[in-house]
């Protein structure tokens, strides 16, 4: 008897946590809308948000053929390093041109960054993305010009997203977090439905690593001319809705950091030694978008790592478990960032190892970052995946699509069905009955 006790007690127990989770019940007319979007209950639920980089676009073009996932959608943060309009413009042209042109939908952003009004971003930092794909000195692509964009905003996207997925979902951020922070605090209730957020950038170094933390006004690197070295851009242009997002209570968050992308260089030769060994025949335009960042950027091969697709690879390596993946090594840290105007010079940095230095620091979270990667697996992975044309995540027909499935739900439960329907709200399912349901079942065979 005793055992059964523990038994039953446990059971009720993990039933009452896991409806906790779900702090709020949905109404009538809500669970209707869930039910009415039928998703794909057989693969991980994500959500990709972008500042439309190039690198970003490798990473989407590899997560888009992974078949234990489903993109449910793209968000883009405007003016990380594109003006407004091409934010997100980039991403559905590029979606058209591997093929996906109507299986994910793609919701324009937010213009970041979170601070007060006066700060601006660089244009040294912007405008020399927002053609890439068709300037005949990049990729000379052809666009089509009847591309739409979802019906909802990228931060409608992401709350209604979250709130209408019948399991938690998973957020890939590769681009700041302006998005996100603002979809959480327009609805905190959101926070328990992501799963794990993965992070592309950010620094987690040791405060032994900084030599002074003191404000150094002989350094004039103010936040509105160029970005604090080596901070990583997607913390540094928009620190506060990292913070914000850091905070919001979000239970595991997993970042690829800009230390460790550094150690990922991107090298045609290993590029093209691997494509060979490999037996691998790209499309011409797939070779050419994978090769040519250096020359889109102005830049040198040397300048080029594999950032954003690297954070990509790390996300499913965790999610499968693959203990045989190219992130050799993991860290569970705690980290805060700087967040000071007056230390410019440190402005954006994150800090690790605080225990014995500053004990009572406030803020401090939780992340699992990857410190340790193997080139030649993450490559091999990388071409494997893109080279395949599965694009799993858009073998939905536009009108399954799951934004498009949402609003049609949207039109047709939440106005005919939730005036009329207000009271009919399942109470009997919300936690607090449960339990009670639970206690008196427990009570009935314990007796």
């Amino acid at each position: 008897m005793v055992n059964q006790n523990i038994l039953l007690t446990t059971v009720f127990l993990v039933i009452v946590n896991n409806c906790r989770v779900y702090s709020r019940a949905l109404t009538y007319a809500e669970q209707q809308i869930q039910l009415c979007i039928n998703q794909d209950g057989t693969r991980q639920p994500l959500i990709i948000d972008t500042d439309s980089d190039v690198d970003d676009l490798w990473a989407i073009h590899y997560v888009l053929n992974v078949p234990t996932i489903d993109v449910l959608a793209i968000t883009t943060a405007i003016d990380g390093y594109t003006k407004p309009l091409y934010s997100g413009s980039n991403v559905l042209t590029f979606l058209d041109l591997i093929g996906c042109s109507n299986g994910v939908g793609v919701g324009f952003g937010a213009t970041l960054p979170l601070i007060s009004a006066g700060f601006q971003i660089s244009p040294a930092l912007l405008d020399a993305l927002d053609t890439y794909i068709t300037s005949p000195t990049c990729l000379n692509q052809s666009v089509n010009i009847f591309l739409q964009p979802s019906a909802f905003s990228a931060i409608e996207l992401i709350k209604l997203t979250l709130k209408y997925s019948k399991v938690p979902v998973d957020i890939l951020v590769l681009g700041t977090m302006t998005n996100l922070a603002t979809a959480i605090s327009e609805d905190r209730s959101i926070v328990s439905k992501i799963g794990t957020l993965y992070f592309s950038g950010g620094q987690f170094k040791p405060l032994s690593n900084f030599s002074s933390l003191m404000p150094n006004l002989t350094i004039f690197n103010y936040l509105y001319d160029t970005e604090t070295l080596p901070a990583s851009p997607n913390a540094y242009l928009d620190i506060f809705a990292m913070q914000r997002v850091a905070t919001s209570g979000i239970k595991k968050i997993v970042a690829m950091p800009g230390s460790t992308q550094h150690t990922l260089p991107v090298n045609l030769t290993q590029l093209f030694e691997t494509l060979k060994r490999m037996n691998i025949t790209l499309k011409p335009f797939i070779l050419n978008f994978i090769s040519s960042l250096a020359k889109c950027q102005n830049a040198t091969e040397s300048d080029m790592k594999w950032w954003d697709n690297s954070a990509a690879q790390f996300m499913v390596q965790m999610q499968t478990n693959n203990s045989q993946g190219f992130c050799r090594q993991t860290k569970n840290v705690q980290s805060l960032y700087i967040m000071s105007a007056d230390a410019h010079q440190f402005y954006g940095q994150g800090v690790i190892d605080t225990d014995m230095l500053l004990p009572n620091a406030s803020g401090l979270v939780n992340y699992t970052i990857c410190t340790q990667t193997d080139s030649s697996i993450f490559l091999a992975e990388f071409l494997t995946k893109i080279n395949s044309e599965k694009l799993y995540s858009c073998q939905h027909q536009y009108s399954q699509r799951f934004d498009i499935r949402l609003q049609q739900c949207m039109l047709k439960y939440d106005s005919a069905v939730q005036p009329t329907n207000m009271a009919k709200t399942n109470h009997f399912l919300t936690p607090f009955f449960l339990s009670v349901y639970l206690f008196l079942y427990v009570t009935y065979f314990l007796a």
